[in-house]
């Protein structure tokens, strides 16, 4: 969740760093900071609040130094306070620290370092860091091995960077189980949490495997594991550019990332036909096959889950990968597990990962960020394409995702035709996007409402449970997705009069059947938004998308409810792109 960012350099540090903090807002966080040093001494500046609100106030652009580090929390241990608000110093002010991530033994190591003298300023787990590397750079007077050792002496998760007043050509970075990237520009060097932090800069990236820890000097840079070993390590060229993270002519990213998902479709399916093969192959030869994912990742793989049981006639199961540990025992050689991701570095999809490979699984992967660590520890990744997204909420992602489902699951049945109309469906999302205004008339009309209902059957309970879970995510509305056929097990007791419900239902073999379930909820009070190719008396608002192939509704009629959530919450006054709360990368279980 929390965001960090490091530099070293010919320039100036506190513009650069100022700017990724701005650039690692979309991440989630309640408080910001940076550290830099100068003549040979540590400043720190930082507080809770927006990054330009403490910028106004304490003027990070006026620090001086050609290295530091920046940082925006997302609370986890100890309040929202200034106290706790990162970067944290040692007690003489030697060292300072970011960190994103929890650890675990941090009471006892709080009482070991209190019992020898050390005093701390904050309620933090992360303030523990600071004094261990003060506390074993007096003893090794060597900063790589007082970062080992400190490494060694935590438990949990972990990614952080150092700076010491002793060396102040120098930046310290370790990892363990939360993502870290290096990025080399000409200029200077970068460590960051997020490619995104640095990309206006450079897009020549080195990624940090697990348990290893980077020591950066000026232009020079060294890896080692936690054992002390040196690694050799490989820069990548990534492919998203600055210009992809702008707003544009946009009032929000979210918006913006809705808009561009005719491109974002076309372009998640620029794939390598040998790599799609391989993932086919692997699916035909698997004995059982564990699809896992969070949040609206795991929608995408429930619609994986039908599609492999209706057409390919194999079975699998789809688990949330907070909940994978207790199934875990089930995976057996020979499996295959399918992880599905944004980021590739969700800390609950990466354990179930790890979990799946201890015994012997294979672990294939659909994703956005290439070189993520979810990338690194798959035997094969397809990527979406769909360059960086900004907005909390998943939208252009998602459907991303969903359409490389398709395609796996349409090249694994040789189905021709079905994979030529592919092809074609962003020309269908581009006439959903021209309905707009008539998605914002009902956004209008039902913005008050603090209770909604997204109801679909079969491939589009999913795009229901989805449909909700972006008005939640946006407009805080209490939001649910069900399936038709359960109303009368307890939902209808819910609805009364004037309750808006959201109909999924084209015409496809589900449709009288959910025609019958809007008459049930009608009969109730329920005012019915359809959703549909074909309108109909029943519905008090229509909301019309175009005919498709029936499997591929679910591509098409997300976009309707992404819009909707979008514009009730501008309705409502919410901030679309930072929902309250919330984090765009979930790095901490």
């Amino acid at each position: 969740m929390c965001g960090i960012r490091g530099y070293i350099g010919d320039e100036d540090a506190p513009p650069l760093l100022y700017n990724g903090l701005k650039r690692m807002e979309y991440r989630g966080y309640d408080s910001a900071g940076i550290a830099t040093i100068s003549d040979a001494k540590m400043l720190v500046k930082k507080d809770t609040g927006k990054v330009t609100e403490i910028n106004n106030k304490l003027d990070f652009l006026s620090m001086r130094g050609n290295i530091g580090i920046a940082h925006t929390r997302w609370a986890t241990h100890g309040g929202v306070t200034r106290e706790n608000a990162h970067p944290h110093a040692s007690c003489g002010l030697e060292v300072a620290v970011i960190h994103n991530g929890i650890i675990e033994n941090y009471r006892s190591l709080m009482e070991n370092l209190m019992a020898e003298g050390h005093h701390f300023n904050s309620q933090t787990d992360s303030e523990i860091i600071a004094h261990l590397l003060e506390k074993h750079y007096k003893a090794y007077e060597d900063e790589k091995q007082a970062v080992l050792k400190t490494a060694s002496d935590l438990k949990g998760s972990f990614a952080f960077l150092a700076i010491f007043t002793a060396n102040p050509n120098m930046i310290i970075g370790a990892r363990k189980d939360a993502p870290l990237v290096i990025g080399v520009g000409k200029q200077g060097n970068f460590l960051a949490s997020d490619i995104l932090a640095f990309i206006d800069y450079t897009d020549k990236v080195l990624f940090l495997d697990n348990r290893e820890i980077a020591i950066v000097k000026g232009r020079d840079m060294q890896v080692y594991t936690f054992e002390g070993k040196p690694v050799e390590k490989e820069v990548t060229q990534v492919a998203w550019e600055a210009k992809d993270t702008s707003k544009e002519a946009f009032a929000h990213y979210t918006t913006k990332e809705i808009h561009e998902q005719p491109q974002t479709l076309k372009a998640a399916l620029y794939q390598d036909p040998n790599k799609v093969q391989e993932f086919c192959s692997a699916i035909e030869r698997a004995k059982h096959i564990h699809i896992t994912a969070c949040g609206t990742s795991y929608h995408v793989g429930l619609i994986l889950r039908n599609l492999l049981a209706r057409l390919a006639k194999i079975r699998s199961d789809a688990t949330l990968s907070s909940e994978f540990s207790h199934d875990a025992e089930l995976i057996e050689r020979d499996c295959l597990v399918i992880a599905i991701s944004q980021s590739g570095e969700t800390a609950d999809l990466l354990f179930a990962v790890s979990e799946a490979k201890k015994r012997g699984g294979e672990v294939l992967s659909i994703l956005n960020a290439v070189g993520a660590s979810l990338d690194r520890e798959s035997k094969l990744s397809l990527y979406i394409n769909c360059g960086p997204e900004i907005g909390v909420a998943a939208t252009k992602s998602f459907t991303g995702q969903l359409i490389l489902v398709y395609l796996l699951i349409f090249t694994l049945l040789n189905d021709t035709r079905r994979l030529a109309d592919l092809r074609d469906i962003w020309k269908a999302v581009e006439e959903v996007l021209k309905m707009e205004d008539k998605v914002v008339e009902v956004a209008k009309k039902y913005k008050e409402c603090n209770d909604f209902y997204f109801v679909g059957r079969s491939l589009h309970l999913p795009i229901a449970l989805e449909g909700a879970l972006k008005l939640k995510e946006l407009a805080y509305n209490h939001a649910e997705g069900m399936a038709g056929g359960e109303l009368k097990h307890g939902t209808l007791a819910l609805i009364e009069e004037g309750t808006p419900v959201v109909v999924l239902n084209p015409e496809d073999e589900t449709y009288q059947e959910m025609l019958s379930n809007a008459s049930e909820m009608k009969a109730r009070g329920a005012k019915i938004i359809g959703v549909s190719n074909r309108p109909h008396e029943i519905y008090d608002d229509f909301i019309q998308i175009p005919t498709v192939d029936e499997l591929l509704y679910p591509l098409v009629e997300v976009v309707p409810l992404q819009m909707l959530a979008y514009h009730t919450a501008v309705l409502r006054q919410r901030d679309p792109d930072y929902p309250r709360n919330l984090a765009k990368s979930v790095t901490v279980k």
